[in-house]
């Protein structure tokens, strides 16, 4: 079974507002990517929380379906909510998707797309929106131990995945949502589903 893992324990210092909570049509950001995830056929994703805004959102979003993971010291970087989202993964997990809570627009029909990769055998896979890779990253279990060993400050996946290149599978969708994140309200405000507002990979 492969599970993911959404990171929401970033300090927002940029958006001013808990960035998980940001709403997207009304509904908070983490609820959206926990919803798709689950469209995707992922019953039981793991969230990466930060202090000291998981009270916060464990109070607005219902997360008792989820395995909710505490990052008390976000401050040190991605790379730690990584680690501790990859050391909460059930021993039969047969490897994992990862998720940034800051990338809301992912369409299900983009987390199912890389699932198929993983099915067909592929052990590093990402969705590629024209020419920019995107989120969320498919991890093979054989690759997890590697990743784990290789993360640091606020760098989470891409410095592993630059070093095996080889192993890497793309998979072209058209989805510019899975290279979209929301830093600022201005991003939010910008966002009209098209190649125009695709801004990060």
């Amino acid at each position: 079974m492969t599970e993911a893992i959404v990171l929401a324990a970033g300090l927002a210092t940029r958006m001013g507002v808990v960035k998980p909570l940001t709403p997207i049509e009304g509904e908070p950001a983490l609820e959206v990517i926990v919803r798709r995830i689950r469209e995707a056929g992922i019953a039981r994703p793991i969230v990466v929380l930060g202090s000291p805004s998981a009270a916060q959102i464990k109070e607005a979003i219902d997360l008792r379906e989820c395995v909710v993971v505490d990052n008390d010291v976000p401050e040190v970087g991605m790379s730690h909510s990584l680690r501790l989202g990859l050391d909460a993964l059930p021993d039969a997990a047969d490897g994992v998707l990862v998720f940034h809570a800051d990338m809301p627009f992912v369409q299900a029909k983009t987390i199912r797309a890389v699932l198929r990769a993983a099915d067909r055998g592929a052990v590093i896979a990402a969705p590629l929106f024209g020419n920019r890779r995107g989120f969320p990253v498919f991890f093979h279990r054989v690759h997890i131990r590697g990743l784990r060993e290789t993360l640091s400050g606020d760098v989470g996946g891409r410095t592993y995945i630059e070093g095996r290149r080889k192993d890497l599978t793309t998979v072209a969708v058209d989805d510019p949502g899975c290279v979209y994140d929301v830093d600022r309200p201005s991003d939010l405000a910008e966002w009209k589903g098209d190649r125009a507002c695709a801004i990060s990979a």
